[in-house]
């Protein structure tokens, strides 16, 4: 265990390490609405989440047991892209966040959403996500943060992100930055 004791210059040494991460996962982020957000995730953004788990539960990546690491490691595994016989398997967060006065009513708008977020690939074809919707939320609500998966197949390119879902449609071209995504 590490001390929790607050250490300014500790807490300040973590932040700017994290800074060239942190700008990276900005580049590969849409903003898709007013409190909708599309993150796709990286294996560098998984081993990240494995840290910071560690980290809040008082823990690095030395300090904790093997089996805790582990558990971090496989808590996170549905976000890692990975290598199909078809091709590249990659996978975004998902997050959908209201003001509590309009949150149900948004979230029930928004149930199929997730399921039309379409990749648009560079040949024209769209990628359909298969969605894990995690554990929904009361009277089996759209939960606020949902992973979705994407097969590439071998040769194709994310171009856009693509929704034809009457409470939020458009077409968001794909930052340069996702051409790391697929790496």
């Amino acid at each position: 265990m590490i001390n929790l004791a607050f250490d300014p210059a500790a807490e300040r040494a973590r932040f700017e390490a994290r800074q060239a991460f942190l700008g990276r996962q900005a580049a590969l982020r849409l903003d898709l609405a007013e409190g909708v957000t599309f993150q796709p995730e990286t294996a560098e953004s998984v081993q990240d989440q494995v840290v910071e788990t560690l980290w809040a539960e008082g823990m690095t990546l030395d300090s904790a047991p093997a089996e805790d690491v582990a558990e971090a490691r496989a808590s996170f595994a549905v976000l890692a892209p990975r290598r199909e016989s078809a091709g590249c398997s990659v996978a975004a967060t998902l997050m959908l966040g209201f003001p509590d006065a309009i949150r149900n009513r948004r979230l029930a708008a928004l149930h199929t959403f997730p399921d039309q977020l379409f990749l648009e690939l560079a040949d024209g074809t769209l990628a359909a996500p298969a969605v894990d919707r995690g554990t929904a939320g009361p009277e089996d609500r759209l939960p606020s943060v949902l992973a979705l998966r994407y097969l590439i197949p071998d040769g194709g390119t994310p171009v856009a992100l693509v929704s034809n879902h009457a409470e939020a449609p458009g077409r968001w071209p794909a930052p340069a930055a996702w051409s790391h995504w697929l790496s």
